[in-house]
């Protein structure tokens, strides 16, 4: 068994870009933890623990499924948190899909996971990218505060366009300071 997700890798210099919106201090009152930079990425599936052997089917059917797609371009949207009503959990920034790209992706993807019967009806997929969860609140208007700064600069993300040269398969593993990352397969598109 191996712990896995399915997901769109960023450029490194995006993945710089957004990490520098983690340059405010932290509210002392708020615990939260940032993903790190190198593990900035826009997940379409998380599989959890999942078979070896499933996992190269996957890979496989994936291949093959996205043989004909090309590359193409996303842009970076605004900050969101989740959930949207009652107390935030995760901070993120929105992906804007143009071209309905992203969501052919989706709907080859679903299909090929309906096969395995790992496809949720009941997902609702909202590409984002995660910037860091929050593991204790605090004080509200802190976060409020620290919200503020970070969407504030992020301002200056928006619209930011990116390439999606592909989907890669990550392994991911558990570790007290953290997950490590590891990448698995990868399912390049046509240039």
């Amino acid at each position: 068994m191996v712990r896995a997700f399915l997901a769109i890798d960023l450029p490194w210099e995006l993945k710089k870009k957004i990490y520098e919106l983690n340059s405010f201090p932290i509210p002392n009152s708020l615990k939260i933890k940032w993903v790190e930079e190198k593990n900035l990425h826009l997940t379409l599936k998380f599989f959890g623990n999942i078979s070896e052997n499933l996992l190269i089917k996957l890979y496989q059917e994936t291949l093959q499924g996205f043989k004909d797609f090309t590359s193409f371009e996303l842009l970076l949207e605004n900050l969101g948190f989740f959930p949207e009503k009652g107390l935030p959990k995760v901070v993120w920034i929105g992906i804007k899909d143009e071209k309905e790209k992203l969501w052919e992706v989706y709907k080859t993807l679903k299909k090929i996971l309906k096969k395995y019967k790992l496809e949720n009806s009941a997902e609702r997929f909202h590409p984002h990218i995660t910037l860091f969860r929050i593991k204790n609140l605090g004080n509200k208007e802190d976060f409020e505060k620290y919200f503020q700064e970070i969407n504030s600069q992020a301002k200056s993300l928006k619209n930011l366009k990116f390439l999606v040269k592909g989907l890669t398969f990550f392994k991911s593993t558990l570790y007290s300071h953290g997950p490590i990352y590891k990448v698995l397969y990868e399912v390049l598109f046509k240039n």
